[in-house]
């Protein structure tokens, strides 16, 4: 959602980068990192937080939501059934709904768990969840989430997205989704042989010989 898919494509590119990078020198990644032209600095001003700051509500649902959000009112299936009507917007307010995402706002982390239980296969959920714990560690629900919505998922295509987006959203934390997945899912059985393929694609896609410049 706030995690938009242009900006899951570099963030999954800029992963494949790196992990070659660690890969090809894991004593002296940062050098490598540099010649593959990153650059290490700090912005002393966020164009982005500058935005979010100065982000108004602009329509009734986002009022309703941002009421939600600051307490003013419970969880329910109205919220979740708005939340999902400005996520699939054409016009979705990012800045202000980004705000409560960087703030780790409990509300909404709440609403994520609940729309995941009414919906626990759905991956913009869980992309929605990934995004709140990058602000605040949440880790734990994010790979029950996602070990629950794996094992509730019976398409292959789809099962195959929600493996290879469970491996790379927990990834940095130091976890492997992909040896977890293969711990609960029979020996033989078509998942286990989706969990093998997208194995063998991660490390195909962060093999030094992958990156395209």
């Amino acid at each position: 959602m706030f995690d938009d898919d242009s900006e899951k494509e570099k963030r999954k590119e800029i992963f494949e980068k790196v992990a070659g990078a660690i890969k090809e020198a894991p004593e002296n990644y940062v050098e490598k990192l540099a010649e593959l032209g990153f650059t290490w600095f700090d912005d002393e001003i966020d164009e982005e937080d500058e935005q979010d700051r100065a982000a108004t509500i602009r329509n009734d649902n986002e009022k309703y939501l941002v009421a939600y959000f600051e307490g003013e009112t419970e969880v329910s299936h109205q919220v979740l059934d708005t939340y999902l009507a400005e996520k699939n917007s054409d016009d979705l307010n990012y800045p202000l709904f980004r705000g409560y995402f960087k703030r780790g706002n409990d509300n909404l982390k709440h609403l994520l768990l609940y729309g995941l239980e009414m919906h626990p296969t759905d991956i913009g959920l869980l992309s929605d969840l990934a995004y709140f714990h990058e602000f605040r560690n949440v880790l734990a629900e994010l790979i029950q989430a996602y070990l629950w919505a794996c094992a509730r998922e019976n398409d292959m295509d789809r099962f195959s997205q929600l493996v290879s987006s469970f491996y790379q959203d927990t990834a940095p934390d130091g976890f492997d989704a992909l040896h977890e997945l293969e711990q609960v899912c029979s020996p033989g059985s078509k998942k286990r042989e989706v969990i093998r393929s997208v194995r063998r694609q991660l490390e195909s896609d962060s093999s030094p010989e992958s990156i395209e410049f």
